[in-house]
């Protein structure tokens, strides 16, 4: 079995969801499938011994382990050459490819990126090829489907939280004094993100002076804009304070920044799938964001959505949770939370979120994967393995009670 991506690095999405399908496969083989492993792309920061170097298909095509493998899973999400390989899949061989969708080129500024999200778009037609395409959201679904792959060929498989904290209540001050809303936003400093806005929108909470909303940016300057990263750090030094940069958080510095954090805001352009709203989702944290691409799915009416590009309406989304931040504290009582359901109290809202989660979850992900791989290895040439189909039938019956 072939592993494939463009880059295997930390901080990024695409390469977390190779790592969950490798460490699936790792614990089929523990059970006793008979599964041989090979990861190739063209970067990685990984020293796993199943990981090879292969900058181009010539290069893949000589390597013995592509003609010898039953099922080829490809990460597509940005350009890159080993996607090709799907025009040499030998025809006893079967294919998946997972899609994570393409940022528009008219977002992106920076060339090279700009290049390989125009050459994405015309190499997404090579989905047509797969013998399955599970894409992460149902944005991606769509635009699948546009391409033209057949329905019979298309399924979901949404990414769990690589960030996972715990769903507990938010309490906004003490002693009938409110503390100051905790803003977050995680992501890419791009201007597809809308940072922009995002620090536009500072620049408005801060206006009236009374410090009543803080904000954390967290992310990394290796994906970003050089000249928007300047722009943060700008904002940061002018800020007096109420705003901060993180970057290089491991795990638990992650899932304490969600913790901490009481509403999650995304003004992105573009949204594949928003990994961040689902991991906001299991620290309890609230969300605002625009209606762009994949938002509204993920967000799931649980949070506040407003018309894309729209900063005043973005800003007082942003002010009608802190003014209901601001009375809960005061009262010393749960918040009302402002949703596109209509006004929650705080134990509705948690339940919600739970069972929206529900289909975002680990566990989720790994029984849909592993109904996937069932499936796909009845299709090769030696079918379904008795050891195989005993090893993943094994860890299905683990996971049944698994929320």
């Amino acid at each position: 079995m072939t592993l494939y991506s463009g880059i295997v690095v930390r901080h990024d999405a695409v390469s977390e969801s190779l790592r969950l399908k490798l460490d699936i496969l790792r614990g089929l083989i523990r059970r006793g499938a008979p599964i041989d492993l090979v990861v190739c792309t063209h970067a990685t920061d990984d020293p796993d011994p199943e990981f090879r170097l292969t900058p181009s298909v010539a290069r893949l095509v000589g390597q013995q382990s592509f003609w010898e493998s039953d099922l080829h899973i490809f990460e597509f999400g940005m350009y890159y050459d080993l996607v090709d390989a799907l025009f040499v899949v030998p025809p006893e061989a079967v294919s998946l490819v997972i899609d994570h969708n393409t940022t528009p080129p008219d977002l992106v500024d920076q060339p090279e990126v700009k290049a390989g999200c125009q050459m994405a778009l015309v190499q997404r037609h090579d989905l047509r090829l797969a013998t399955h395409v599970a894409c992460v959201s149902e944005f991606s679904l769509e635009i699948a489907r546009s391409v033209g792959v057949d329905e019979a060929r298309l399924s979901v498989l949404h990414l769990p939280p690589a960030h996972a904290g715990r769903l507990l209540p938010r309490r906004f001050g003490e002693g009938g004094v409110a503390r100051p809303v905790e803003l977050l936003f995680v992501g890419r400093f791009v201007r597809a993100k809308g940072v922009r806005d995002l620090l536009a929108l500072a620049e408005r909470l801060w206006a009236d002076g009374t410090g009543r909303c803080r904000l954390r940016l967290v992310g990394s300057p290796r994906f970003s804009d050089g000249d928007i990263f300047a722009e943060v750090q700008a904002a940061v030094a002018g800020s007096g304070g109420l705003v901060e940069l993180s970057s290089g958080l491991d795990r638990a510095e992650m899932v304490a920044a969600y913790q901490r954090a009481d509403l999650l805001v995304i003004p992105s352009f573009h949204e594949g799938y928003c990994v961040p709203v689902i991991e906001a989702y299991t620290a309890g944290c609230h969300v605002v964001g625009y209606d762009a691409a994949n938002l509204p799915n993920v967000i799931g009416g649980l949070g506040a959505v407003v018309p894309t590009g729209d900063v005043a309406a973005l800003g007082d989304a942003v002010a009608r949770f802190a003014e209901r931040a601001e009375a809960s504290g005061q009262a010393g009582a749960p918040i009302v939370v402002p949703t596109e359901r209509g006004d929650m109290d705080e134990q509705a809202w948690l339940e919600a979120v739970r069972v929206h989660l529900a289909d975002y979850s680990v566990a989720a992900y790994e029984r849909k994967f592993l109904g996937l791989l069932r499936q796909l290895a009845e299709q090769t040439a030696t079918g379904l393995v008795p050891a195989l189909d005993d090893a993943i039938g094994t860890r299905q019956a683990e996971l049944v009670d698994a929320p």
